[in-house]
C-alpha cells in the first residue's frame, strides 16, 4: 500500500510538471506575444485612445505612440484636433 502511494504521488508530480512545462512552451510561441501588427496601435487612435495605446507592450518596453495634432479651422475658426496611435 506504501509503495502505491508513493507511485501515484510520483505520477501526480510528473503530470503537473509536464502541463506546467508544456504551458510555458506554448505560451512563448504564441504568435500575439511576438508580433505587433500596425492594427493594435491604431485602434486606439481616438479622443479617449490614450491609455490604451500605452498599454501596448513587449516586456516592459512600449510598442506605441501617441500623438495629438491640432489645427485651426480658417471656416469655422474652431480648433480641430486630430489622435494617432502608431508604432514606435
Amino acid at each position: 500500500m506504501n509503495k502505491n502511494l508513493v507511485y501515484l504521488l510520483v505520477a501526480v508530480v510528473v503530470i503537473v510538471g509536464l502541463i506546467l512545462g508544456f504551458g510555458k512552451f506554448s505560451s512563448k510561441l504564441s504568435p500575439s506575444t511576438n508580433t505587433i501588427g500596425t492594427n493594435d496601435c491604431s485602434k486606439y487612435s481616438n479622443k479617449d485612445g490614450y491609455t490604451g495605446c500605452q498599454s501596448v507592450v513587449k516586456g516592459k518596453e512600449k510598442l506605441c505612440k501617441f500623438k495629438i495634432d491640432n489645427k485651426v479651422n480658417e471656416t469655422t475658426q474652431q480648433m480641430e484636433f486630430t489622435y494617432t496611435c502608431s508604432p514606435k
